[in-house]
C-alpha cells in the first residue's frame, strides 16, 4: 500500500534497486521522476549538503527550467511534506544556506548496510573465519533488490556510484563463494553462480568458483564447457587469455588433480570427532588399507593396537575422517583416557550419542537408538578398561550396521575383531614431521639438514609423540645437540605441554602408562627383557627372564613387545629404555645371565655353522648381532672393573663368532673384540686363545692384510698345538698354509696344506669340511702352475660337497682351471652356475673373485678394454670393503692379464678403468654376464 508514512514511523531509505523510503513496512509515493531523482542526490551525498548549484546541474543537465532556483524550491517543499507530513519531520531534509541536506543514520540507509556488511565480510576473509564471510555475504546481499540505483541511472552522479556499488556486490558474491566451496557447499552454489556467471560472463573471479562447484559436485564436463566458454569469449572481446589461476584450473580439473575435492557439507557434518590442531603426517598406505577393510561388508570391529606414543589414535581419527561418506549417522569419537571402572563404557558412548538411560540400564535404550543406524564407533584407549570388550560384541550384535574401531595397547580378544599393529612412521614422513613441528617453535631450524634429521628420528624409534616432544624443545636443544646421543631418548622426549595429560608430556609417562597396567609377573618379565638388544625368542625370554609363553602373550597385547618374525619378539629402544629404568636394582644378575646365554649361543652357533643346518645358524647369529654385542661390552666392563672370570667369558664369546664375522663381515667394528679379548685374557687355555688368535688371522686373511694374518694364524697354530686338539690343529693348519700362500710363497705353503688334507681325512670329522683344504691346494697349484692337481683337487670337492654355496665356490675355482686350459666355453658354464647361487648370498669378496675370473675371461675372448674395467670395479668394490688384494692374487691377476691390458692404448686403459671404477659390484656383475652369456651363445635369448 503507498501513501504517507505513518506518524512516528522511522523512515527507511533504500537505493539497492529502485529508490524506495519506507515507513515500517509502508512504502511511501515519491511522487514523479524529478522529484525522485531530488532524494536520490540527496541520499547520495548524506549526511553531506548539497549546494543549489550543483543539484541544478544534475537534475536539468542540458535544459533547466526558466527559474531553475525557484523549480528546485517547488520539489524540495513536496518532497519534505512526503517525508515528513504535517511539518513534523521538517528537521530530516534541511536547508543550509544555499544547499540542502537529508539527515539520515546508517541504520535508515542500505548503502550504509551494505557498506558495513561488506567490510565484515573481507575482515573476516582475511582471518578465514568462512562462518562469518557466509553469515555477512548473506546479510550483504540480502539488501540488494536488483540494480543499485536501477530507475535513476540516467543521472551521472548516481551511475558512477551504481558501477561501484555493483563491484562490491560482485566482490562479496565471490568471497560467499569461497567460504562455502571450504566448507563443502558446492552443491547448494552451482545455480547461484550459473544465474550471476550468465550476467558476469568475463568475471574471472566467479567463473574460477562456477568451475571447481561444478566439479565437485561430479559434472566435470560442464566445469571444462565453462572454462572453454570464458577462454572464447575473453579472446573474442579483449584479445587476452585467462590468467594463470583459470588456467592452471583447467589442468588440475582435466587431470582430475585430488586435491580440488572437498567433502560435502552432508558428509562433514557426519564428521562427530575431536578438531585437530596440528598436520597429520604419512601413513597414507595404511589408512586405504583400514578404509578398505571397513568397507568389507563382514568387517564390523578392527583393533589398531601398539606402544603408547605410536599414533594409534591421530590414525584411527584420519580413518574415521575418511569413512564419513559411508555412514549416514555419522562417525562418533568416544574418548576412554577418563574412564577407569569398565562398568562406565556403555555410560560413556551412550553420553557421546546422547541416549539417556532408562533406570541403570543403558543398554537397552543404546540398542534401540542403533537398531535402525548406520554409523562408526572410534573407541580410544580402550586398554585400561579391557574387562569390557565383551560390551563392544554386545553393542555391535544390536545392529548389523554399526561398526566400531578401537585404539588399545591391547587387542580385545573378542569374535570378529581384526587386529591391525601401528607401527613407527616411515623415515619419508618422520623427518617432515619432525622438521615442521620444530619450526613451530623454533623458526630458525634448519629442516634441510635431513640426515641429522633422520638420525634423531631413528634414535626416538620414528614414534609419533617421541618426535613431537623432541621436537619442541628445538629452541632450547641444537639439532648436533639432539644427534649427539648426550641426551638419553627418554629425556629428550620429554616436554611439558599444558594441553596434554601427564602420560602424553613425555615419552617415559606413555611407556609407564601401559606398564602400570600389567600383572606383577608380566612387569617383572619387562624389566628384565629390557637387557636384551636387537629382540629375543622364547627360549632366551625364559632363559634370561623368566618370561613364559603366557607372559610374553601379555606383553605383546600390551603392545610392549611385538613379533618381529617367527618366532622373535622385539621391543621398541625407547620402551627398552624405561624397562633399563626400572631393571637398574637388578641389572647386575640379569646382564650376566643375558651374557652367559648368548655365549653359549654362540658356541651352539660354531658347531651348527659347520653342518647341514649352516644356513639357520648364520641367520641366528645375525638376529643376534645387538645381544652378542652388548654381552662383550657387559663382560669387557666386568674384566676391567677387576672381575676375574669375565675376560675368559668376553674371550670364548669373541672367538665363537669368528667364523661367522669372516664369512660375513670380515672388517667390521665387531672384529676389534678379538684383539681386545685377546689381551684382556692373557692367563685363558691356550685352546681359547689359539681360537681366538685363529679367528683372527682368518678374518684379517680375508681383507686381504696378509702379513698381520700371517702372525695371528702362528700364533693360533702354537697355541692349539699346545692344547693337543687335532679338530683345531687341521684348522688352523689350513689357516696358516692359506696365508703363507697369499703371501706369493707357494711352495712353502703347499706341504702345509696337504699336512692339513692328510689331518682332515685321517679325522673323518663332518666338521672339519675336506673341501676348504682341497680348494686352498687347488689354488696353490695354480699359483705353481700344476693345472691338472688343481683340476684333481677341485673335481674331488665337487664329488664330495652337497652345499649349494660351497659347490658354488668350487666351480668358480674350477673356472679359472678351464681358462688355464683354454676352455673358455667351460669357463663360462662355470662361471654361470656359480653367480646363480653366489648374488643371493651377499658374501661380496667371493663376488669380487667372480669379477676376477670373468676379466679373464675377456681377456681370452680378446675383449682387453672389459677386462680393464671389471678389473677395476672388483679393485672399487674391494675398497668399500677396506680389503686389499693379497700378494699373491695380485701376481696371479698380473700373470693372466696383465700384458693383455699393457697393450691397450694409455688413454683407453685410463677410460676403461674409470668406468669400472663408477660402476656398482651388481652392475659389474651385470656386465661380466653379458661376457658369459656371449659366449655360452645366449646373449640373443636372455
Amino acid at each position: 500500500m503507498h501513501g504517507e508514512p505513518p506518524d512516528h514511523a522511522p523512515l527507511y531509505f533504500a537505493a539497492l534497486g529502485p529508490l524506495e523510503v519506507r515507513a515500517g513496512a509502508q512504502a511511501i509515493d515519491l511522487g514523479p521522476p524529478l522529484r525522485r531523482a531530488l532524494l536520490g542526490l540527496l541520499l547520495r551525498a548524506a549526511p553531506h549538503a548539497v549546494t543549489v548549484e550543483r543539484l541544478i546541474d544534475e537534475l536539468w543537465p542540458a535544459d533547466p527550467p526558466h527559474e531553475p532556483v525557484r523549480n528546485l524550491q517547488v520539489h524540495v517543499s513536496a518532497l519534505r511534506k512526503v517525508l515528513a507530513p504535517g511539518g513534523g519531520g521538517g528537521a530530516l531534509l534541511e536547508t543550509v544556506g544555499k544547499a540542502y541536506r537529508l539527515t539520515v543514520t546508517p541504520d535508515q540507509v542500505d548503502l550504509a548496510r551494505f557498506g558495513s556488511a561488506h567490510e565484515r565480510v573481507r575482515a573476516a576473509y582475511a582471518t578465514g573465519d568462512l562462518v562469518e564471510v557466509a553469515a555477512a555475504a548473506e546479510e550483504a546481499l540480502g539488501l540488494w533488490r536488483g540494480e543499485a540505483w536501477a530507475d535513476l541511472r540516467h543521472l551521472p552522479a548516481l551511475d558512477q556510484v551504481a558501477v561501484g556499488l555493483d563491484e562490491r556486490r560482485l566482490e562479496v558474491v565471490a568471497l560467499r563463494a569461497e567460504a562455502l566451496l571450504q566448507q563443502g557447499r558446492h552443491r547448494d552454489l552451482v545455480p547461484e553462480l550459473e544465474e550471476v556467471v550468465a550476467r558476469n560472463p568475463l568475471r574471472e573471479d566467479l567463473v574460477a568458483p562456477l568451475v571447481l562447484a561444478l566439479h565437485r559436485s561430479g559434472r566435470q564436463a560442464d566445469a571444462l564447457a565453462e572454462l572453454a566458454r570464458l577462454r572464447r569469449a575473453k579472446v573474442d572481446e579483449t584479445g587476452l587469455e585467462p590468467g594463470r589461476g583459470l588456467l592452471d584450473l583447467h589442468q588440475r580439473v582435466l587431470v582430475d588433480d585430488p586435491s580440488l575435492r572437498v567433502d560435502d557439507a552432508s558428509v562433514r557434518g557426519r564428521r562427530r570427532l575431536p578438531a585437530t590442531t596440528t598436520r597429520f603426517f604419512g601413513r597414507a598406505s595404511e589408512i586405504d588399507e583400514l578404509v578398505a577393510l571397513l568397507r568389507e561388508p563382514d568387517v564390523r570391529l578392527v583393533t589398531l593396537t601398539g606402544p603408547g606414543g605410536i599414533g594409534k589414535t591421530r590414525l584411527a581419527l584420519a580413518v574415521a575422517h575418511e569413512l564419513a561418506s559411508d555412514f549416514p549417522d555419522g562417525v562418533w569419537f568416544v574418548g576412554l583416557a577418563d574412564v577407569r571402572d569398565p562398568a562406565l563404557v556403555l555410560q560413556a558412548i551412550a553420553g557421546t550419542l546422547g541416549v539417556d538411560e532408562v533406570g541403570d540400564d543403558f543398554l537397552t535404550p543404546l540398542k534401540k537408538h542403533l537398531a535402525q543406524r548406520r554409523m562408526l564407533l572410534l573407541l580410544d584407549n580402550f586398554e585400561q578398561v579391557d574387562e569390557a570388550a565383551p560390551v563392544v560384541s554386545e553393542v555391535l550384535a544390536s545392529a548389523q550396521d554399526i561398526c566400531a574401531l578401537v585404539t588399545s595397547r591391547k587387542r580385545l580378544q573378542v569374535y570378529g575383531e581384526h587386529v591391525r599393529v601401528v607401527g613407527p612412521l616411515a623415515e619419508a614422513d618422520a623427518v617432515p614431521l619432525f622438521a615442521a613441528r620444530a619450526r613451530e617453535v623454533a623458526p630458525w631450524f634448519d629442516s634441510g639438514a635431513t640426515d641429522v634429521i633422520a638420525h634423531v628420528c631413528a634414535t626416538l624409534d620414528r614414534m609419533p609423540l617421541a618426535l613431537e616432544l623432541a621436537a619442541a624443545r628445538a629452541d632450547e636443544i641444537s639439532l648436533p645437540d639432539m644427534a649427539s646421543g648426550l641426551l638419553a631418548r627418554l629425556e629428550l622426549a620429554s616436554y611439558e605441554l599444558r594441553d596434554r595429560t601427564p602420560r602424553q608430556r613425555s615419552l617415559r609417562g606413555a611407556v609407564a602408562w601401559s606398564v602400570d597396567l600389567l600383572t606383577a609377573a608380566e612387569a617383572a618379565a619387562f624389566r628384565r627383557l629390557g637387557v636384551f638388544v636387537g629382540g629375543f625368542d622364547a627360549d632366551a625370554a625364559a632363559g634370561v627372564a623368566g618370561a613364559d609363553v603366557g607372559v610374553l602373550k601379555g606383553l605383546t597385547r600390551a603392545s610392549l613387545l611385538h613379533v618381529g618374525g617367527p618366532g622373535r619378539f622385539l621391543m621398541l629402544e625407547t620402551v627398552r629404555e624405561y624397562a633399563l629404568e626400572l631393571l637398574a636394582e637388578d641389572l647386575a644378575e640379569t646382564a650376566d645371565a643375558h651374557a652367559e646365554w648368548q655365549l653359549r649361543t654362540a658356541e651352539d652357533a660354531l658347531v651348527g655353522m659347520r653342518g647341514p643346518r649352516r644356513a639357520e645358524w648364520f641367520d641366528r647369529l645375525a638376529e643376534e648381532r645387538g645381544n652378542m654385542r652388548a654381552a662383550m661390552t657387559w663382560w669387557a666392563g666386568r674384566a676391567e672393573s677387576g672381575d676375574r672370570a669375565a675376560p675368559e667369558l668376553l674371550l670364548r664369546l669373541a672367538a665363537a663368532q669368528g667364523i661367522y664375522w669372516y664369512h660375513t663381515s670380515p672388517g667390521s667394528e665387531d672384529v676389534s673384540w678379538l684383539p681386545r679379548a685377546i689381551r684382556l685374557a692373557p692367563e685363558a687355555p691356550a685352546l681359547t686363545v689359539g681360537r681366538a688368535h685363529h679367528a683372527m688371522a682368518i678374518c684379517q686373511g680375508e681383507r686381504g692384510h696378509a702379513a698381520e694374518a700371517l702372525r695371528h694364524s702362528r700364533e693360533a697354530y702354537a697355541r692349539i698345538d699346545e692344547a693337543d686338539d687335532p679338530a683345531w690343529a687341521a684348522r688352523a693348519l689350513n689357516t696358516l698354509g692359506g696365508l703363507t700362500r697369499d703371501l706369493g710363497r707357494p711352495d712353502e705353503a703347499a706341504p702345509m696344506m696337504d699336512e692339513a688334507i692328510a689331518l682332515r681325512r685321517r679325522l673323518a670329522d663332518p666338521a672339519l669340511p675336506l673341501t676348504l683344504s682341497l680348494v686352498n691346494r687347488a689354488m696353490i697349484a695354480l699359483d705353481l702352475d700344476d693345472t691338472p692337481h688343481a683340476r684333481v683337487c677341485l673335481e674331488e670337492s665337487l664329488a664330495i660337497e652337497t652345499d649349494p654355496v660351497e659347490r658354488a665356490l668350487v666351480l668358480r675355482c674350477l673356472a679359472d682351471v678351464a681358462l688355464a686350459e683354454g676352455e673358455n666355453r667351460q669357463a663360462a658354464d662355470h662361471l654361470r652356475s656359480a653367480l646363480e647361487v653366489l648374488r643371493g648370498t651377499g658374501q661380496r669378496y667371493r663376488l669380487v673373485e667372480c669379477l676376477e675370473t670373468m676379466a679373464v675371461l675377456a681377456v681370452h675372448r680378446t675383449e682387453p678394454a672389459l677386462a680393464a674395467t671389471l678389473l677395476a670395479a672388483a679393485d672399487a668394490a674391494l675398497a668399500e670393503e677396506e680389503s686389499v688384494a693379497v700378494p699373491a692374487d695380485v701376481r696371479f691377476r698380473e700373470r693372466r692379464t696383465g700384458s693383455a691390458l699393457a697393450a691397450l692404448a694409455p688413454a683407453g686403459l685410463h677410460a676403461a678403468r674409470a668406468t669400472g671404477a663408477a660402476l656398482t659390484l651388481d652392475a659389474a656383475l651385470d656386465l661380466g654376464m653379458r661376457c658369459v652369456a656371449d659366449e655360452l651363445g645366449l646373449l640373443g635369448r636372455e
